[in-house]
């Protein structure tokens, strides 16, 4: 996948996630993914280690993470894979009212 700019829209999207990747006080990386407002929880959304062009371990071992925006997590990153899954299945409307682009 890849990645948006911010300016670019999103039709047929619910929402933008950034991904802020820690890696031990050297350096950070940011990725964007759109996520389809219809997907549905334990819905893939990108192996971020391989958009990285990381490893599994070095992702754990840089104590990657999802970073929200709001209150709710609704994607969660698996370390050990770099696999990104929707966590909670997001509501445009609630997230965004009647704002477009919704990111």
């Amino acid at each position: 996948m890849k990645p948006r700019k911010s300016e670019d829209p999103l039709p047929g999207r619910a929402a933008a996630l950034l991904l802020v990747l820690c890696v031990s006080g050297m350096r950070a990386e940011t990725a964007r993914y759109s996520v389809p407002e219809e997907a549905e929880r334990g819905s893939f959304v990108a192996n971020i280690a391989k958009d990285l062009g990381l490893t599994g371990e070095e992702l754990l071992a840089r104590q990657a993470r999802v970073v929200p925006e709001g209150e709710k997590q609704y994607l969660q990153l698996n370390q050990h894979t770099g696999d990104l899954v929707v966590r909670e299945q997001m509501d445009r409307e609630e997230l965004c009212g009647q704002s477009e682009p919704c990111l």
